[in-house]
């Protein structure tokens, strides 16, 4: 549920929702890396490959040259969100799981 506050209302609730997980002991040691570690890395791969082809042009507006630093600003709040969106829906589609 922090993980969700934390998309809308502050980043520190989503620090504290992933501290839950990591100290959770319902998950088992590999759904812990999931959620905690390998979900927020694919966002982050994400966020990366967003800006390696917004500088080539690819897609996106271009950014512009010497701007790169901007660019990360304006998208590091949105790669944050993504990370905590999929850790929350990872999390759900494992709570739904039988034990």
């Amino acid at each position: 549920m922090l993980l969700i506050v934390g998309i809308v209302i502050d980043w520190r609730a989503l620090v504290l929702g992933w501290l839950i997980v990591y100290a959770s002991r319902r998950l088992t040691q590999a759904e812990i890396k999931w959620a905690v570690a390998v979900i927020p890395g694919l966002a982050l791969a994400g966020g990366g490959l967003w800006l390696w082809g917004r500088a080539q042009g690819r897609w996106g507006a271009s950014v512009p040259e010497g701007q790169m630093n901007a660019a990360m600003t304006e998208t590091w709040p949105w790669v944050i969100r993504a990370a905590a969106l999929g850790t929350a829906a990872f999390l759900i589609w494992r709570s739904q799981r039988d034990r």
